[in-house]
């Protein structure tokens, strides 16, 4: 299974390989040109002003970086890279598994990428929004503290779980005060068990949560006006639904407009690609962001206990 991490991964002088390639640099020049900055430099230097504050930027990297590390694994192992079973990513990285899957083209996804990279950006920059990863916590507790959060109040509802890694494992996100709010609760919740909190940093935003839906209804425009096609292998939504090779591209639209609106289920993407008898993961991307969120996932099968960390592998690019 190729697996595509999302933004965050980036770092000086990713991809180096990769970008020997002449088709990769075809790639990142259609992309410097299709988002208006030097591509091939801020890959080389990646610098805080490049990236920290800039979501859509970010994106865009990451967009091109997943599709360039996947054109190195064909040229590395091309009869795995080729006809892969099936294939996920995680959250804009789901669109460079479509292009993996033969769903759209590399442009189709720049097209796309761009307008929802812009459309968060903006977003990022007229609402003042943060998020936290709370670990220890069963999800239906979490929910519940989620929603009393001043219940009644202005912070009602403006907060909410936006990516399940597997379980106990979850990243909360939404306004700042509402997220301030909710950090309290979940802090004296851990006086009566075992759990913390990370703050996340850096120009954080609420996608993957219903606040997002004006978003997603600009990147709904876009998508809507993009011929896709059926896929040539299984693909596993963010929003946790799988949909069987062949399958009509109409069935599967809607699924890219709810990953902005709804939770990223990382997890059901893994423990459902383990049920169905997957034990080799292969990330193309820089880093090893999603071999790091392979820890909290375990699988149980005829008394054997799977651990897809054990089974995941990055492209070296």
């Amino acid at each position: 299974m190729l697996i595509f991490p999302g933004e965050m991964t980036h770092y000086a002088g990713m991809l180096a390989d990769a970008r020997q390639l002449p088709l990769v640099q075809e790639m990142m020049e259609l992309a410097t040109e299709t988002f208006d900055f030097d591509l091939q430099r801020v890959f080389e230097e990646c610098t805080e002003a490049d990236c920290a504050s800039r979501t859509d930027r970010r994106q865009m990297l990451a967009y091109v970086a997943d599709c360039a590390a996947y054109e190195l694994f064909r040229e590395q192992q091309p009869e795995v890279a080729s006809t892969p079973r099936a294939v996920a990513g995680f959250a804009v990285g789901e669109f460079a598994a479509l292009v993996a899957a033969g769903v759209m083209s590399y442009d189709q996804g720049l097209t796309v990428v761009k307008a929802r990279a812009e459309a968060m950006q903006r977003w990022v920059d007229d609402e003042q929004m943060a998020a936290i990863a709370v670990f220890g916590l069963e999800e239906e507790q979490l929910k519940g503290l989620c929603a009393s959060v001043d219940p009644g109040s202005k912070l009602a509802q403006k907060v909410f779980i936006s990516h399940c890694w597997g379980r106990k494992g979850f990243v909360c996100s939404g306004t700042s005060a509402a997220v301030e709010q909710l950090e309290k609760l979940v802090e004296n919740q851990a006086q009566q068990e075992v759990l913390y909190t990370e703050r996340i940093e850096s120009c954080v935003d609420a996608g993957h949560t219903p606040l997002a839906t004006a978003v997603a209804a600009e990147v709904e425009e876009v998508i809507n006006n993009i011929a896709m096609k059926p896929p040539q292998c299984e693909v596993y939504f963010n929003c946790g639904i799988r949909v069987a090779a062949g399958e009509d591209p109409s069935v599967f639209a809607p699924y890219l407009i709810q990953q902005l609106v709804m939770p990223l289920r990382w997890d059901i993407t893994i423990n459902s690609s383990l049920q169905r008898g997957i034990r080799r993961f292969y990330e193309c991307g820089p880093g090893h962001s999603l071999k790091d969120l392979m820890m909290f996932n375990t699988f149980t099968s005829q008394s054997q206990t799977i651990r897809p960390v054990e089974l995941t592998t990055g492209v070296h690019c």
